[in-house]
């Protein structure tokens, strides 16, 4: 099927979106003069997504991530006594759904106007190793300065879903990292974990594993070693504010709100993209990934909100995303 773009616009926001992994391609705000500035990383044309050299050392670049975002201890669960093997492909276990994902797929795009698209994919059943057959339906949506994605998916057998968005931003992007960028986090709890990123089960305080624990505008340049945790928020299913972003140079801040109980954050450590952008180099720390999400390896922690979607059920999550500019 023929690689695809298809563009939401409006006075405020300008958002280019691939058929393929229903990627985030561009995302052009408004900054404090009221220039267009683009604030995710990325590449200048679809098929630069689909080159090798890039899967070959992949950060999931704007990607729509599924069935199961983030990590599965072992690439295996259980349900109902029965295990389900998936995609080793972190150190032993699935990251993102291996080489199944949402993100490596091309959805069916429907674009009712300028300011709405649905994506649409029919996951079928022991595709990458998981039960059942998904139907998703993804709707993203502009209005003024703010961008809406609402995940939605049913099923036919009982089955894992986590979907969640993968862009990184760089709200100043002449920056070679985000080092300038300051971070406020709604949440003082993060997911512990094992060294290959893991969850053991226990919720930590924030100070626990920082000096700080962003409860006020921090920094990134402070996070030496750099990022890469789920927090922890409030009810699953109730929209909550979860974090700000901002650069106090072009006066641009980004503000999330979900229903999803986690957010993973991270700072792009292992970023090493060439023929990035205007052919630019994407380093380490180039850009931060902000991921509304269920929580990593959710199947293994029955304490954890569930991630279990049984026939007759509808996954339905929201995640919010307003951009402002302020004076500098």
């Amino acid at each position: 099927m023929k690689l695809k773009e298809y563009i939401l616009k409006n006075e405020c926001l300008e958002i280019h979106v691939c058929n393929l992994g229903g990627i985030i391609k561009n995302l052009f705000v408004r900054d404090c003069k009221w220039k267009q500035t683009d604030v995710v990383l990325g590449f200048d044309t679809v098929e630069q997504y689909a080159e090798p050299a890039y899967l070959n050392n992949y950060p999931y670049f704007g990607a729509l991530i599924g069935r199961y975002g983030n990590r599965i201890k072992d690439a295996a669960f259980e349900i109902n006594g029965q295990t389900f093997s998936l995609d080793k492909n972190d150190n032993g276990n699935c990251l993102h759904s291996g080489s199944a994902g949402f993100d490596k797929r091309i959805w069916d795009v429907e674009q009712p106007d300028d300011e709405h698209l649905i994506l649409r994919l029919t996951d079928q059943d022991g595709e990458g190793g998981f039960p059942g057959t998904l139907d998703v339906t993804v709707r993203y949506s502009i209005e003024q300065n703010v961008f809406r994605v609402i995940h939605e998916a049913t099923c036919d057998k009982a089955t894992h879903v986590n979907l969640t968005q993968h862009p990184y931003f760089n709200l100043k992007p002449d920056d070679e990292n985000i080092g300038n960028h300051e971070l406020h986090l709604y949440s003082q709890r993060y997911l512990e974990t094992t060294p290959d990123l893991i969850p053991t089960g226990n919720i930590l305080p924030a100070e626990n594993k920082y000096a700080f624990n962003f409860n006020k505008p921090l920094f990134l340049a402070l996070q030496e070693d750099g990022l890469d945790d789920c927090y922890v928020y409030g009810d699953l299913g109730v929209p909550q504010l979860m974090a700000e972003l901002s650069h106090p140079k072009n006066g641009i801040s980004l503000t999330i709100l979900s229903d999803y109980p986690g957010l993973q954050v991270y700072t792009g450590k292992h970023i090493n993209v060439p023929n990035g952008k205007n052919g630019k180099h994407y380093g380490a720390y180039s850009g931060i990934a902000l991921e509304t999400q269920m929580f990593p390896d959710s199947p293994h922690h029955p304490s954890f909100p569930a991630t279990l979607l049984k026939p007759g059920e509808v996954y339905r999550h929201k995640t919010v995303y307003s951009f402002n500019c302020f004076n500098v």
